[in-house]
């Protein structure tokens, strides 16, 4: 007999259960398939999120460097709230689809920022070449570099360290059983 499904609940309790048999097939010979790899994400959904990292990019990017002048001269409201924008993005960012996605939304940023820090056909610069211009640029890029090195723990879905099922002291609360759930066969 072989177990699968063994499901642990977060009050400790785990199920197992009997493997459902296989189908019988009438449509003659089987041919074996190769195993596809189920944990990688096939190419045309990279190159989508790819993309979508890319315009986020570029949209957090004009939009941090159309606001970050705002404020007065004690307190730069603007450029702290794009900062945070700009942090936020990325990190989520790299939480949906990982380094490829973080690089395609550094990428835009930093193309978005850049055009607009170069004269416009009237003569006016969005990003002058002050401290504030120089903060907004220099500290986006150091917030993208800054994500790109978080520990890639904070962003996966299953824990990194698994609590034990079962436990000797009986104060503890937790309870392990080896009974399927209700309503399984």
């Amino acid at each position: 007999m072989r177990l699968w499904g063994s499901t642990p609940y977060a009050c400790g309790v785990s199920h197992t259960f009997e493997e459902p048999p296989s189908k019988v097939r009438d449509d003659g010979p089987v041919t074996e398939q190769p195993e596809r790899n189920e944990d990688r994400p096939n190419l045309g959904s990279v190159i989508v999120r790819v993309l979508l990292a890319v315009a986020l990019g570029l949209v957090i990017g004009a939009l941090g460097t159309a606001v970050h002048r705002y404020g007065d001269e004690s307190w730069y409201l603007g450029l702290v709230l794009a900062l945070v924008l700009t942090a936020s993005a990325a990190i989520m960012t790299r939480a949906w689809s990982g380094y490829s996605a973080l690089l395609a939304f550094a990428g835009g940023w930093v193309v978005a920022v850049q055009l607009m820090s170069l004269r416009g056909s009237g003569g006016d610069v969005l990003v002058p070449a002050g401290t504030l211009g120089l903060v907004w640029t220099y500290a986006g890029v150091v917030l993208l570099g800054v994500t790109a090195f978080l520990p890639a723990s904070w962003f996966r879905e299953e824990p990194v360290r698994k609590a034990a099922a079962t436990s000797s002291d009986p104060a503890s609360g937790s309870v392990t059983s080896t009974e399927p759930p209700l309503g399984a066969k």
